[in-house]
């Protein structure tokens, strides 16, 4: 299925029934101006203009800290975006930063603490079960109910988003959103390096082994030194390997269930431990390298992929900036999203995002559920998604040919808008033609033809290519996506296994690290330790529990086998 304006398929991301609800945002062609630029921080524009102020709540949230916010910007929690937040929203809200791979730490010592921000913006199921079952979050029905519009409207669209929201004690506790189904991880491969050395794409993990090697000693780069790697195991590089074993564990996505023969959910050691020995035979051939375990984010990954040192590079999201830097250090480098090789137990694509996505949950300590809800109402405004996906117009975009924004200064947008991602967590979807899945896929020419805008076209012109690529390789139900079950969809356990799950998950993953890395301990030792170390943390209770609870659940609940059935048209 190609992704192109022929079939104008960005209902690709929703099925025909939910597609019709969505709300098609004006920001492509819209002219609504801006609100009065001597508005004051707390003040709307409204009581700008002369009209009586509603009553005005304060708040508090999270906001995910990964750095990158330029010093004349301020800092995550103070800058251009909280500024027009505060300006425009009907509440005032104070943002509290949380390190984005450290929010479990930081958020247990703000609840600790007693000073837990109101809002917490959250991916992480486990952390928000926790939550839940530590009675730590809010049931949201009657606060929605009294004071939402725009909410309250989108759930009565998406039912499926309703259900979702809600707990076992069948009350609504999360925020969430309808979204395109896209690649969220993509397995890239130098294509050029392929064919310098005379080899095809990889489709078994015996050639997919080969090919990794090759790149490690063949000087694919040409300089005469042996200084590549074939492929990264850090991040989504190492994700991407167990997901060619039909698997999701790691130390930032734990989802380790699958289905047995008998239809049972089940812990996948079989397939974990033929992830860890492929690991570790790639690690002891010298393929990868040594230090993967201190790149946590894929940073020192990501480095030598651009700089023309990697092969193999597993990618969370499109990543075109990654693209762009990658030609500008090696203009004859070519790309391609690579298949998943055919593994033991089938062949397999990597993540693709939900279609349904929760995000938000509400301290239970809050004590103005109606500021809480017109903020979330706000946020999930076409005004506001609109301002955070593409920022503010004559500033930041204009609206282009094609009728949707086109970016005016790249290197100004990288400074003031680029950091502002973690904001759109609370924002509706933008699924139109303006999408920017689809503004990626579909680059226009320049209205202003120069050598810098045209190369720039060109350049886009085939990362589109290299980003189709994904879609035909991964949106394939013959090529499923790996789990059973996306970790965000994920029951809440009872405390007490909760909390043995979290331990338990955190012994198992330490010994996989050690043996990959370590030569005198076998995969089929370290899993021997690992379950060991499972049991000890009552992880037969945990399972037990998962497999009842699936099979009283499986035709209530969205598997990831169901995410095809949005992609049909």
């Amino acid at each position: 299925m190609k992704f192109s304006q022929k079939n104008a398929k960005y209902r690709i991301a929703l099925a025909a029934s939910v597609l019709a609800g969505i709300t098609v945002l004006a920001g492509c062609g819209s002219d609504e101006a801006e609100p009065a630029a001597s508005a004051k921080p707390g003040q709307s524009a409204a009581a700008t203009a002369g009209a009586t102020p509603a009553p005005r709540g304060k708040i508090t949230s999270t906001i995910y800290e990964r750095g990158g916010v330029a010093p004349e910007e301020g800092t995550k929690t103070e800058n251009r975006w909280t500024r027009w937040i505060n300006e425009n929203g009907p509440t005032d809200v104070t943002f509290v930063a949380v390190p984005r791979w450290e929010s479990a730490q930081k958020l247990n010592t703000l609840f600790a603490s007693g000073s837990a921000p109101d809002v917490i913006m959250e991916y992480d199921m486990a952390i928000k079960n926790q939550l839940y079952n530590q009675k730590l979050l809010m049931p949201l029905d009657d606060a929605i109910e009294k004071y939402s519009t725009t909410y309250k409207d989108i759930l009565k669209k998406y039912p499926i988003l309703e259900k979702l929201s809600r707990k076992d004690d069948g009350k609504i506790y999360e925020i969430g959103r309808v979204e395109n189904i896209v690649p969220q991880h993509n397995v890239y491969i130098r294509t050029d390096w392929l064919a310098k050395l005379n080899l095809s794409m990889p489709k078994t993990v015996d050639e997919f082994f080969q090919v990794a090697q090759a790149f490690a000693e063949k000087d694919p780069d040409g300089n005469g030194k042996k200084d590549t790697y074939g492929v990264s195991l850090s991040f989504v590089g190492g994700m991407a390997v167990d997901d060619i074993f039909g698997i999701v564990f790691n130390s930032i996505d734990k989802n380790p269930w699958v289905l047995n023969d008998k239809g049972e959910l089940v812990f996948g050691w079989d397939r974990i431990q033929s992830a860890l020995e492929f690991k570790k035979k790639l690690y002891e051939a010298g393929i990868v390298d040594k230090d993967y375990l201190t790149d946590g984010k894929g940073d020192k990954a990501k480095q030598d992929f651009v700089n023309g040192k990697l092969g193999i590079y597993g990618a969370n999201g499109s990543e075109i900036e990654t693209f762009k830097t990658l030609k500008k250090n090696n203009p004859a480098a070519t790309i391609a999203a690579l298949p998943l090789p055919a593994g033991p137990y089938g062949t397999f694509s990597p993540l693709l995002s939900t279609p349904v996505n929760l995000t938000t949950v509400v301290n239970a300590k809050a004590k103005d559920p109606e500021a809480i809800i017109k903020y979330v109402d706000f946020m999930m405004s076409e005004k506001a998604t609109k301002t955070f996906v593409y920022g503010i117009e004559g500033e930041h975009y204009k609206i282009g040919v094609s009728g949707c924004p086109e970016v005016i200064d790249a290197e100004k947008n990288k400074i003031e808008k680029s950091y502002n991602t973690d904001f759109t967590m609370i924002n509706n979807a933008i699924t139109d033609k303006c999408s920017s899945v689809n503004i990626v896929l579909n680059p226009v020419k320049p209205a202003v033809e120069t050598p810098e805008t045209l190369a720039a076209y060109e350049l886009s012109k085939e990362f589109a290519q290299v980003y189709q690529s994904a879609f035909d390789a991964y949106q394939d139900p013959a090529k499923p996506m790996i789990g059973v079950i996306s970790s965000g969809s994920l029951p809440a356990l009872p405390q007490d296994l909760q909390i043995n799950q979290t331990n338990g998950y955190k012994t198992v993953n330490d010994i996989l690290a050690k043996g990959a890395i370590t030569p005198s301990y076998s995969a089929a030792q370290a899993i021997k330790d690992a379950k060991a170390a499972w049991e000890t943390s009552n992880g037969a209770k945990v399972d037990a529990w998962y497999k009842e609870w699936f099979a009283a659940n499986k035709d209530k609940i969205l598997l990831t086998k169901d995410y095809y059935d949005f992609l049909k048209k």
